[in-house]
């Protein structure tokens, strides 16, 4: 019988790379939370930076907060609803998406990912402290820009920070207040960190989508592997045991042993004895046939058509691949086999030992021949 070693190395080759790509993918997303993590602490933390210094700002600068005054209002109640309230959603907000991306398949992580730094990026647009929108605005081009190449990326980067410059040489005039300073020079680092949060981003999620691009790739080629056999190109062994949980969508099952192939692999060299296992193959194919490399040369043929019919194919095919062998090789080869029909909620290993018995009585009987049940 048809040794499952090599199947099971494949097998455990394909488990080994889900586990590693698994665990790389993983690695990058988690990289990406923590980015996250990291970019609310550093708004939390400037916030509450700023609030104190305009709230506790030194009496030198009372024109200042004149001024300031009309535009801000350094209060406690201030504090609650444009700095706790504003971060506590986007904490809750993180928090949650984190809890429902580790329950996720791999594209729902990437649409969690992506809600969260929506919700978080339009929170802080219309609730930060003093800023205006028009400085908000900068940022929307350069987060959009990051797919589009780093060359595109690093041009409206740069362009962000001269039109933020421009604007703030303006809003300034004459005399620029202490917040007029803050606030430029908030705005200006926030364009900073979006840049390098953005491009951490992106770069992180591109890598772990080429991990998983390779890891597809590499997993239909294993299993083109595994399910199939590299010489005769039949479905292999491995294909057959798992063809075990529909087995009752065929008619019948045909278990194939060629005639006398140690005596042509003897005479006629190992080559030929590959071409002709694959000249069997490709006959069976031809006509429409699903054919299992079951061991050396021993094959199962599962087929839609009743046992009867099925006989009467398989006689059909025999004399084809006979005189295949016969124009192409200039030698006479064949095949006993036995058939068995499929009956409702049948064994596959049943089934495969009717069928064998079968063909062992075939080749009793003379050889290349086909014995129905």
């Amino acid at each position: 019988m048809f040794s499952l070693n090599d199947d099971s190395q494949k097998q455990e080759h394909i488990s080994a790379s889900s586990v590693i790509v698994t665990n790389n993918v993983s690695s990058y997303m988690d990289k990406i939370w923590i980015g996250l993590l990291i970019s609310l602490l550093f708004v939390l933390i400037s916030e509450i930076a700023m609030f104190c210094i305009l709230r506790f700002i030194p009496s030198d600068f009372e024109n200042d907060i004149t001024k300031l005054t009309s535009l801000f209002i350094p209060n406690f109640e201030y504090f609650k609803k444009h700095i706790i309230i504003p971060n506590c959603l986007c904490w809750i907000f993180y928090f949650v998406f984190k809890i429902l991306f580790h329950k996720a398949t791999f594209k729902l992580k990437k649409v969690c990912i992506c809600s969260v730094y929506l919700l978080c990026a339009t929170i802080y647009a219309f609730e930060h402290i003093g800023f205006n929108f028009l400085s908000v605005l900068y940022c929307i081009p350069l987060i959009l820009s990051c797919p589009l190449g780093k060359k595109s990326h690093i041009s409206v980067f740069f362009s962000a920070i001269l039109l933020h410059l421009a604007y703030t040489v303006y809003h300034f005039k004459i005399n620029p207040t202490i917040y007029d300073i803050l606030v430029a020079a908030l705005t200006l680092m926030i364009i900073v960190a979006i840049f390098f949060i953005t491009v951490y981003i992106y770069n992180t999620l591109m890598t772990a989508l080429s991990e998983v691009k390779n890891y597809e790739k590499l997993n239909t080629d294993l299993k083109i592997r595994l399910y199939h056999d590299n010489l005769t190109r039949a479905y292999s062994k491995s294909a057959l045991m798992n063809e075990s949980k529909s087995i009752s969508a065929y008619s019948s099952i045909a278990f194939i042993d060629l005639d006398n192939f140690k005596s042509i692999n003897d005479t006629y060299g190992h080559d030929i004895g590959d071409e002709i296992l694959k000249t069997l193959v490709r006959t069976f194919q031809n006509q429409g046939e699903n054919v299992f490399r079951y061991g050396g040369d021993e094959f199962i043929v599962l087929s839609h058509l009743l046992a009867e019919e099925a006989c009467e194919k398989i006689k059909k095919i025999k004399k084809d691949f006979i005189h295949h062998c016969e124009t192409q090789y200039h030698m006479t080869a064949t095949f006993s086999a036995g058939i068995v029909e499929i009956k409702a909620n049948t064994d596959l290993n049943k089934l495969l030992k009717e069928s064998d018995n079968l063909m062992y009585n075939a080749k009793n009987s003379g050889r290349n021949r086909i014995v129905l049940k």
